[in-house]
């Protein structure tokens, strides 16, 4: 299956760059430190690709008590040294940027400092000019607020954009938004992403070339 469209929107964490491993698990040792254990499948479904202001929440509630006033800076602080040291690229993104011919942006939960520290560091702030942290928006993923942003910068209607996603709460933005969403099953099941509202599932960037045309 190929699929016609007029812009490509890419969500950062677990698409461009290999995070969301390196998140979710210092997240966990730090709530195990607390007395909060998850399992792999608890992070996946309801941590995952939200932002981190609502997963503190969510493991207060879990808890059923704060979180140390100093939790989200140590957080902060870890994930940045860890990716100043472990940082890559998913595997055959470079060549599936430099084969796309239309308009691209980039839509992200994250927070502006850490989108540009990673893009710095993989050294694609100059191919991703249109881009948007959660700090740009009223309210993140799964609300549409990202995408439409995306969709509208790029003078492209959401309806003729391709979300390039990972996350369940990523999937579920570009859905709302009215675009197409391409899920990349790398750290997801294929099963939860159609669930979430994924057209259709992939497991490598040269899969993803063939969808779009590229190759």
């Amino acid at each position: 299956m190929r699929f016609s469209y007029q812009a490509i929107l890419f969500d950062c964490d677990g698409v461009i760059v290999d995070t969301e491993t390196l998140s979710s698990n210092i997240l966990q040792r730090m709530l195990a430190e607390q007395g909060l254990h998850l399992d792999e499948h608890t992070l996946h479904t309801q941590f995952a690709g939200h932002t981190n202001q609502e997963n503190l929440a969510l493991a207060e509630s879990m808890l059923g008590k704060a979180l140390p006033a100093n939790f989200a800076s140590q957080f902060r602080d870890e994930f940045q040294r860890s990716i100043k040291t472990s940082l890559q690229p998913i595997p055959g993104v470079t060549e599936l940027l430099s084969a796309i011919q239309c308009p691209i942006a980039m839509a992200t939960n994250a927070q502006r400092e850490e989108l540009e520290l990673k893009l710095e560091l993989i050294q694609l702030s100059d191919v991703f000019h249109t881009r948007f942290a959660v700090d740009d928006v009223k309210q993140g993923k799964p609300a549409p607020d990202l995408y439409l942003k995306a969709a509208s910068a790029l003078g492209v209607a959401p309806q003729d954009c391709i979300v390039i996603e990972d996350s369940l709460a990523g999937i579920r933005a570009g859905v709302a938004a009215g675009a197409t969403v391409l899920a990349y099953s790398a750290v997801f099941t294929a099963q939860a992403q159609l669930d979430a509202g994924a057209t259709l599932t992939f497991n490598s960037m040269p899969e993803l070339m063939t969808l779009l045309g590229l190759k």
